[in-house]
């Protein structure tokens, strides 16, 4: 499956190791107007046009650019008769998530979104634990993703940090933990939230910090804390499932250890460690299968615009 990638700054290049990983899905050419330079010296190009038209067998397109450009590049990947792979948020708003899921239908093309969390072996754990019914009833789930975000990730001139091209602080830090809670526990109805800026005053157009309150199925709370003015390094992101027969947690920075589980019954296994990279990985392996064999797009369009939807519910109390 030759595939192309669209934006080679650091996710463009988590990308190409990710499909490295991968025997019979290699990485042909890239478009970035500012970084010359692949990995492993394959061709870039200034236009999506000239890297198609000297590469007419790439079957996929990575969309790695900045989260306000991921709906012009891919409606171009697909105007273009490729397959797609973008990066989280699928989109910065609803109605662009819709009119590219429009684009892709009528075109006969996959959408493949980014949500590699999913993939990773605790987050699978998690989601059998939930969707078993272990539990009984859930009674709350609390998150706290803290990290870190300062003048060394906001330089001068970089999209991060602007409303247009970056969306918020949920859309480009925490769009994983969003999709988490919509993977584990279904749609959420989002009943509070409040935004602050601490310490990014003169680096973003947005909150650095918020809180929000949120409930799902008949009884079900949840609380979501998020920061990225945590002192010179990420603290943790965190997921706490408070249930009628037992209790988990899991920490570390990237929702990926296990700090606690205690449930009616229940032997804990033994949890591979986590690999961002053989999870994001897991991404291509999928998109082969549906394009080879007619396999199941594992993380769609449709779960893609969920998430954005369920940040656009949040950031509508911002405006407020």
């Amino acid at each position: 499956m030759k595939t192309g990638i669209i934006g080679l700054g650091h996710i463009g290049k988590k990308h190409q190791q990710a499909i490295d990983l991968i025997e019979g899905v290699e990485v042909v050419a890239g478009v970035d107007q500012w970084n010359s330079e692949m990995l492993q010296g394959q061709p870039v190009y200034s236009e999506l046009s000239d890297m198609i038209s000297n590469h007419p067998d790439i079957e996929v397109v990575a969309v790695c650019t900045p989260n306000g450009l991921h709906k012009e590049h891919s409606l171009s990947v697909i105007e273009h008769g490729k397959h797609v792979i973008c990066e989280k948020p699928m989109t910065t708003s609803k109605r662009d998530a819709e009119e590219l899921i429009n684009a892709a239908l009528h075109s006969s093309r996959y959408i493949f979104c980014v949500m590699q969390n999913r993939f990773s072996p605790i987050s699978q754990w998690l989601h059998d634990i939930v969707n078993s019914e272990l539990l009984g009833e859930i009674y709350s789930v609390q998150l706290q993703c803290a990290w870190n975000r300062d003048e060394r990730y906001y330089t001068s001139g970089s999209w991060h940090g602007s409303q247009d091209l970056d969306g918020g602080t949920l859309f480009t830090q925490f769009a994983h933990y969003v999709d988490s809670l919509y993977w584990l526990f279904g749609d959420l109805e989002i009943t509070s939230a409040r935004f602050e800026n601490f310490n990014h005053k003169d680096m973003i157009d947005f909150e650095d910090t918020g809180m929000f309150d949120f409930s799902f199925g008949e009884r079900a709370l949840g609380h979501f804390f998020y920061t990225t003015s945590v002192w010179d390094k990420n603290m943790e992101s965190s997921m706490s499932i408070l249930a009628e027969r037992g209790a988990i947690k899991v920490g570390g920075q990237y929702m990926n250890e296990l700090s606690y589980c205690h449930i009616q019954d229940y032997t804990m296994p033994t949890l591979a460690p986590s690999n961002n990279i053989e999870n994001l990985s897991k991404i291509y392996k999928n998109a082969k299968k549906v394009l080879r064999s007619g396999d199941k797009v594992m993380t769609n369009a449709m779960d893609g615009l969920k998430v954005v939807e369920i940040i656009e519910n949040i950031y509508k109390f911002r405006k407020g």
